[in-house]
């Protein structure tokens, strides 16, 4: 038993649909681990020695090892080293966020304007990013079978089919990217994810969906659900996700969305695993995940692609509209994870207080820099789904786009009627993508 806490890093491509499926059988059925460690000026340690997987007591630990040894102190200390054949019973917090922004550079005569202008809406909502419209993935069919390749820690078992079919359709890089290939994944992790901690346990794990504050409803069209034709595809597949997750309890999308939750349609099947003695005691009860969306207001990122001044210039800009009040700009990366990190770590009964799977939760701050979590309105859902008689004049006013409006039961039916499409839609091309990759079921 491990016990300590430990990072043990995986790869995927989320632009490569074979690599998604090929993580989630690794994940499934297979075993992860931690590297080697090796001598402080990056040598591999002898075999057997401390950090390494064919660790043995009667090696003696080497002098400059990057040690695990108990009682070692500072840099020498990495008890992470050398983790192998490490098994993932279960999936408590699931976080999907964006892999990519698709933008090429910036329209500087309306970034100039607009900043000069309307310098909060400006840095908040910017018209002025420039995106690579129509941009695709490489072809998924074609794209061999390199992510069948498995080690021997790994599942065995072939998942995916080398047949090649008809020409495959486009892609969209940035949809695929941000929220298809995260898709994909939670679906084929279902069962992991839907299993409780024990068997006496009432709540199984969450996924959170990292969405953006520029998630506005104009930059989706559900005639281009993957974003090909829009000027702001990024945006698009943040809107995408918005009316993913808030429209899934309703009633129309939820019939439409139980085929995502279903553990029994997964194209990865866990396989038996004998050395777990209250696996098949925990499999009999699964539980449906709790799905929650939040975002990380704005902040300092390398998302967009900017040279050192420009990067210092545009966070003296975020940290004057923030002192003149701007509650979104949390500059900080650190500051910017507060709402994800708090619906991953609050209690249940916290969350169910609050009925936080209804409401999009932002990462904020006040003028001196000091996080906290709040609410966000979006466009045809308000802040919690429910159309208000009076507009609060208090802290939800703060912080709104200019021209919001108050949400209406038309605006509110829309939304979930849109919602439903989109589920529609994405299980639609799920299934599509399964048979065109020959994906096992």
């Amino acid at each position: 038993m491990v016990a300590r806490v430990h990072f043990l890093g995986v790869e995927v491509d989320l632009c490569d649909l074979r690599s998604v499926y090929a993580l989630a059988d690794r994940l499934v059925n297979g075993t992860v681990g931690s590297p080697d460690a090796t001598t402080i000026d990056g040598l591999r340690l002898p075999a057997g020695s401390p950090g390494t997987a064919s660790y043995s007591a009667d090696v003696k630990q080497d002098k400059w090892a990057l040690s695990q040894a108990e009682g070692s102190q500072g840099e020498e200390r990495s008890w992470g080293w050398g983790l192998s054949g490490i098994r993932i019973p279960r999936i408590d917090i699931m976080v999907l966020n964006a892999g990519m922004g698709g933008w090429i550079g910036i329209n500087w005569p309306l970034a100039v304007w607009t900043v000069l202008t309307d310098l909060f809406e400006s840095v908040t909502w910017p018209r002025y990013k420039l995106a690579n419209i129509g941009a695709t993935t490489k072809p998924q069919v074609s794209s061999g079978a390199r992510a069948n390749t498995r080690s021997s820690d790994e599942a065995t078992q072939p998942l995916l089919s080398e047949e090649t079919g008809p020409e495959e359709p486009p892609l969209g890089e940035v949809f695929c990217s941000n929220v298809f290939g995260h898709y994909i994944l939670a679906h084929e992790l279902m069962p992991l994810l839907s299993r409780p901690s024990s068997p006496s346990a009432n709540t199984s794990g969450r996924i959170i969906w990292v969405s953006s504050i520029e998630a506005l409803g104009h930059h989706f069209s559900i005639d281009d659900i993957q974003g090909l034709e829009s000027l702001a595809p990024y945006e698009s597949s943040k809107r995408l996700t918005d009316l993913l997750v808030l429209s899934r309890k309703l009633r129309g999308p939820s019939k439409a969305s139980s085929s995502w939750f279903d553990c029994s349609d997964v194209r990865v099947k866990a396989q038996p695993n004998e050395d777990d003695s209250t696996q098949s005691e925990v499999e009999g009860k699964l539980i449906k995940p709790n799905v929650y969306v939040v975002h990380p207001g704005i902040f300092a990122s390398e998302i967009m692609p900017l040279n050192a001044f420009l990067v210092f210039i545009y966070k003296m800009l975020f940290r004057v509209v923030r002192w003149l009040g701007s509650q979104w700009h949390t500059i900080d990366p650190y500051v910017a994870a507060v709402a994800p990190v708090w619906i991953a770590l609050s209690p249940d009964e916290t969350l169910n207080n609050v009925d936080a799977p209804a409401s999009k939760w932002g990462s904020a701050t006040n003028s001196s820099g000091r996080e906290r979590v709040i609410r966000t309105e979006v466009a045809g859902w308000g802040w919690e789904g429910k159309t208000p008689k009076t507009i609060d004049t208090g802290e939800r006013r703060k912080g709104r786009k200019r021209g919001a409006v108050q949400l209406t039961r038309e605006a509110r039916d829309d939304f979930e009627i849109l919602g439903q499409k989109c589920w529609v839609e994405m299980e639609k091309l799920r299934k599509e993508w399964e048979d065109r990759l020959g994906v096992k079921k």
